[in-house]
């Protein structure tokens, strides 16, 4: 049986991909490359917002012809779990196997099973699956708090955390396989631990991780402002390992304590500008991202010019920016909303005045020696990219397959608002 996996959206659906690979192989399942050579055909959905719902639809109208051609749809990610009767109005034939029930993808596949659902109150399982030379670890699914606008709650609704022992032998494992760089993620990485050892246990499992005596990097996922700020001490000394990216992503989402309140967020601005200070004074070139949502219901225009000022200021190095979007069973869906036009325009701004923020940034750098770690190939052009120590993306224009898992010393001699871009002049391992 040979089956091709096709994934969307978040690093915890990409985690979830890297447990249904191991599972298959070791039933004995052939992983292909394209949906022609597929026996079976998995989708891994995101919902997150409306514009990506709506790539999943059409993306599923397109997989309709491989029911018809007798191969098995099975549709798994958030959609499976927050909106399946959009999935099975689609698709009928299709089989739906839920964030929870992961580890029934043979069953799936194999039986007659239609809805594969469960109950998940602890990680049995945690994959160590490397592509190439990166393992993408999820260590908790869900989260505490109950946001606004979100639906992923819905999909992934309790906090599930993963015990340590089980999450450095999942490393261990990877680092065996060849993985060179280590990233451990979450829905909010802040909170793990707390469904099972009563308290947040983060600190405790990174140390746990980097006791591990190897030669790796550790990239930390996203973790939310309102829990960091009770730990950022022990947090800063974790970040000075060598072996540690000096990179946090810590979604702020506005830049308006009002906005904040009706996202329900918890935390205030301040707080965020707080913890990046502290950052910025105690870990040299630390890189910062964050999220903003745009047009979230109740943004006024001066609420929006907050969120505009804080990103021209140069708080943060990168942001992923969102204009809102009504997700059904949310609280914000029933809120009074900002008009398109509007939330089109300010998303606009921002993302210019973002662009120009960041490539000023990233101009500093062009004329320097920086040292990259390659770990990845672009697959448009076959270029390697390597990772600064602070997690900055440089397109090596002189290298590629070859340097795949290296330490190189690069020149750099121009920038994007996204990434830096080299040629390498020598390779140090």
């Amino acid at each position: 049986m040979k089956v091709y996996i096709e994934t969307y959206g978040c690093a915890l659906n990409r985690a979830d991909e890297a447990l249904i690979r191991e599972i298959l192989e070791e039933h004995g399942y052939e992983i292909v490359d394209s949906i022609e050579e597929a026996n079976a055909v998995i989708i891994l959905t995101c919902i997150v917002r409306r514009d990506t719902e709506l790539r999943m639809c059409k993306r599923l109208e397109e997989l309709r012809k491989v029911v018809s051609e007798g191969k098995t749809l099975i549709v798994g990610g958030c959609m499976a779990k927050a909106l399946p009767s959009t999935v099975l109005r689609i698709v009928p034939q299709a089989k739906l196997l839920t964030p929870q029930a992961i580890d029934k993808v043979v069953e799936v596949i194999r039986c007659s099973t239609r809805f594969a659902d469960g109950d998940r109150k602890e990680f049995e399982r945690v994959p160590s699956y490397v592509y190439g030379v990166r393992a993408v670890i999820a260590v908790a699914e869900g989260c505490l708090d109950e946001c606004a606008f979100c639906i992923v709650r819905r999909a992934r609704p309790k906090l599930s955390s993963a015990r340590i022992e089980k999450v450095v032998e999942s490393v261990k494992r990877a680092l065996e396989r060849g993985a060179i760089e280590i990233e451990i993620t979450a829905q909010d990485l802040a909170v793990y631990g707390r469904d099972i050892y009563g308290k947040f246990a983060l600190i405790e499992l990174l140390r746990a991780i980097l006791s591990i005596d190897r030669d790796f990097l550790l990239r930390i996922g996203q973790m939310n402002p309102k829990y960091l700020a009770s730990y950022l001490d022990e947090l800063i000394d974790i970040l000075r390992d060598k072996r540690v990216y000096k990179h946090l992503h810590i979604p702020l989402q506005s830049a308006s304590n009002r906005v904040l309140e009706a996202m329900n967020r918890g935390h205030r601005v301040e707080e965020f500008i707080e913890i990046v200070k502290e950052l910025r004074a105690k870990i040299e070139g630390i890189h910062i991202a964050t999220d903003i949502i745009v047009g979230h219901p109740g943004e006024a225009e001066e609420d929006f010019i907050e969120s505009a000022m804080l990103v021209m200021k140069g708080f943060v190095d990168r942001v992923h920016i969102a204009r809102y979007s009504i997700r059904p069973f949310t609280r914000a869906a029933q809120m009074p909303q900002v008009p398109e036009s509007i939330k089109k325009r300010r998303s606009s701004y921002l993302e210019s005045l973002y662009e120009l923020v960041a490539l000023n940034m990233h101009l500093e750098y062009v004329g320097s020696l920086a040292v990259a770690t390659v770990t990845e190939i672009d697959e448009s052009s076959g270029k390697a990219v390597g990772r600064l120590f602070n997690y900055i993306p440089v397109v090596i224009e002189n290298g590629g397959r070859e340097l795949l898992g290296k330490k190189v010393v690069c020149e750099i001699h121009d920038a994007t608002f996204y990434d830096l871009r080299g040629v390498a002049r020598k390779i140090t391992s």
